[in-house]
């Protein structure tokens, strides 16, 4: 079930026990972008600035053509061309229900007038799509629509059934209601997409889509980290701004062993990662103890590509450092400067003009927190 697959792989520990009343909620947001500056060989002229029309149709300066997000939902297969939509212009009609299943999907029509040029020209284009081992399917871009998903809380579901949050029976809610509710709940989990029509594959584990008529990407291998790499990935750790910062808290805590870093709490371990391909090598972190609503939780992740010589001796230089319940299951190249992308669960960590970012268009959840 999405749902499931959606929370573990952002890694959220919470509970709706305890939530009484819709305004209680606390949302859950979806990993939201934290940019961190690449460190840059040499000073570069500035770009160009885009064009209004291009700018429109990019995401934080990232090229549709070149990576999309992939979305597959209900049985079909969309491409995302901008995941921060402009819906008060682009949008017309009443939103409608696709699915209440998990997570509720809700569609609004465009006003084609109303959208950049640009965006309508992709409509027939030719792409190709890919899930963590490479192409699993090929299409042409097709309609154009605004689809709004989220996970509302158990509570307002079985409001919709016909249950209010106390037990008391009340008239079940209309497919236009659920709609309408759904829609305006699925602020961050909007995106303008088009349909993949004339599909040659199987999409179910499409991850993200790019114009056929591009290099084909090549996905690296991954592996875990030998003992000594992750060894000397710890001890980078141990020099990030942001380590310093969870171990004040976890010294001030009160709950700390003698002894044991806050990286190793309760039996904790981090996690490393060696992505290798195109004639490169990446390293990825991600230390994670603790738990939500306790009296700690340490989150730390970095990137690192290795230069200069074989892996075990391979200076580390960073690329970004974070906080994010980001899991990698692939990279690859897609940028003509040979910057890495990392994917996750609808999720990317790629470079954009203020540095390597991550980006989301996983579904909102609201629940409550502890």
């Amino acid at each position: 079930m999405r749902l499931g697959s959606a929370l573990a792989a952002l890694l959220l520990v919470v509970s709706a026990v305890g939530c009484s009343k819709r305004e209680a909620l606390v949302r859950i947001p979806s990993v939201e972008p934290t940019a961190v500056a690449a460190p840059a060989p040499s000073p570069a002229p500035a770009p160009a600035a885009p064009s209004p029309e291009k700018a429109a149709v990019m995401l934080d300066d990232l090229d549709p053509s070149l990576f999309a997000h992939v979305l597959v939902e209900n049985g079909k297969t969309y491409v995302v061309l901008d995941a921060n939509p402009d819906v008060d212009r682009w949008a017309q009609g009443a939103p409608l229900l696709v699915s209440d299943d998990f997570p509720v999907i809700t569609r609004r029509e465009i006003a084609p007038a109303t959208l950049p040029a640009s965006l309508v020209r992709r409509i027939g284009t030719p792409v190709r799509l890919y899930g963590s081992k490479g192409v699993v399917c090929e299409g042409k871009l097709g309609p154009l629509s605004l689809l709004g998903r989220v996970e509302p809380d158990y509570g307002v579901r079985q409001q919709w059934k016909g249950e209010d949050y106390d037990g008391t029976p009340i008239p079940p809610a209309k497919p236009e209601q659920i709609a309408e509710e759904a829609w305006g709940m699925a602020e961050g989990g909007r995106s303008l997409v088009a349909e993949l029509g004339d599909v040659e594959g199987d999409c179910k584990d499409a991850m993200f889509a790019r114009d056929r008529e591009l290099p084909q990407a090549r996905p690296f291998t991954v592996k875990d980290a030998p003992i000594a790499l992750a060894t000397r990935a710890a001890a980078e750790m141990r020099d990030l701004a942001g380590y310093a910062e969870i171990d004040e808290s976890y010294q001030n805590a009160g709950i700390q062993t003698p002894g044991v870093a806050w990286e190793h709490h309760n039996g904790a371990s981090p996690t490393v990662k060696v992505f290798s391909g195109d004639g490169a090598t990446y390293v990825w972190l991600d230390a994670d103890a603790g738990e939500v609503c306790s009296e700690f939780r340490g989150k730390l992740t970095a990137l690192w590509k290795l230069e200069g010589g074989p892996a075990k001796d391979a200076r580390f230089v960073k690329l970004y450092e974070g906080a994010d319940d980001f899991l990698p299951s692939t990279l690859v190249h897609l940028d003509r400067d040979g910057s890495p992308s990392l994917l996750g669960y609808q999720s990317v960590l790629r470079k954009s003009a203020s540095g390597f970012a991550i980006r989301s268009v996983a579904v909102p959840y609201f629940l409550c927190p502890c």
